[in-house]
């Protein structure tokens, strides 16, 4: 089978599309040909030189990233700096670049869905679902074949998609009617397009209220019977994203009802309290944020690159199962730019 960088981007599109990313964002195929060939593909967190080298060397064609190389606009790019000499060397070895960042944090089975997984919580639903991304739309054509037009729709992620006469018009117009995330109604568009089944006047959208069971940020979940000790869940977190130490705040008699979000996620914070949450976990917290008004609740801080590190592992494992005859490897370089130093001393006391 001949695969290309598109049929990778496509299978990641699927999981996470581009189009629920923040705005602020840049995902996709940020370096490369789509129709170029992959044989072998390299999933990381970040992209460094480092990274880059380790692809060169185990003759990879494609990198998958979390994090964007490129965030704003490029007036140049030359080995003179970081990031001019990752694009040259990339380009020049013809490397392709996929990324999936705020789109993956947004997903089902996401960044958010990993990291509840490796704390062994149950029951996992999102924690934020006010994604507003769905849409109603409607076409309105004199098209005959209804089940056409309904598979069309259905092809799309459309539901509830359904059509009734038109009263008034004349040619036997039919009015469909569907509920579709946002993501999908451009590509819908084109394709009604190039089917000739879009005329001026005849397509609607409006957005919706109605919260999204398919996307949304963080994920909360629990422990079973009466759930775990505060000490004893320290040290699961610890031991999870195998790190020595996690900074936090607050304290909880008992973990039962955790919330968390994979990376910078502590605006997050009043979501968790206001769910019942007895403890909650991201990453990127500042000094004012410990500060916590409710009793019997614990922040912890386990680190942005701890936080969001096994979604490579969950994202190389995906690719490995969909593209079996692809060989498709971890990063082995840990490029977590935070380091913490522990010194000796003497307690004086003693």
């Amino acid at each position: 089978m001949n695969t290309q960088v598109r049929h990778i981007t496509n299978f990641i599109h699927q999981w996470a599309p581009p189009g629920i990313k923040l705005s602020y964002d840049n995902v996709g195929l940020l370096l490369g040909d789509p129709t170029s060939p992959v044989s072998r593909i390299l999933v990381c967190l970040d992209v460094t030189e480092e990274v880059v080298n380790e692809a060169l060397e185990k003759k990879c064609e494609l990198i998958v990233s979390h994090h964007p190389l490129i965030f704003d606009k490029i007036s140049s790019i030359n080995p003179t700096d970081e990031q001019g000499r990752i694009i040259y060397k990339m380009i020049r070895n013809n490397i392709a670049l996929l990324t999936a960042h705020t789109n993956l944090d947004a997903a089902l089975d996401g960044v958010s869905f990993v990291l509840a997984n490796n704390l062994g919580l149950d029951d996992l639903q999102f924690l934020d679902k006010t994604y507003n991304i769905i849409r109603k739309i409607s076409l309105t054509t004199d098209y005959d074949d209804n089940e056409a037009v309904l598979k069309l729709l259905n092809y799309y992620s459309a539901e509830e998609a359904h059509f009734h006469e038109v009263d008034g018009r004349k040619g036997g117009q039919k009015q469909f009617e569907a509920i579709i995330d946002q993501h999908n109604v451009s590509p819908l568009k084109k394709t009604l397009e190039k089917e000739g089944l879009l005329k001026k006047g005849s397509f609607h959208e409006v957005e919706m209220t109605t919260p999204t069971n398919n996307f949304g940020m963080g994920v909360i979940g629990y422990y079973p019977d009466q759930g775990i000790a505060m000490e004893e869940f320290l040290h699961l977190v610890c031991r999870a994203l195998d790190v020595p130490s996690v900074r936090f705040s607050g304290q909880a008699n008992r973990i039962k009802k955790v919330a968390v979000c994979g990376g910078a996620g502590v605006h997050l914070k009043k979501t968790a309290v206001k769910a019942g949450a007895d403890a909650f976990v991201t990453a990127d917290i500042k000094y004012h944020d410990y500060f916590t008004e409710k009793t019997n609740f614990l922040l912890v801080d386990a680190g942005h690159y701890e936080s969001e590190f096994p979604v490579v592992e969950a994202i190389r494992k995906e690719l490995a199962e969909a593209f079996e005859h692809l060989r498709v490897d971890a990063t082995e370089k840990v490029t977590n730019p935070m380091n913490i130093y522990v010194t000796e001393f003497e307690n004086k006391n003693i």
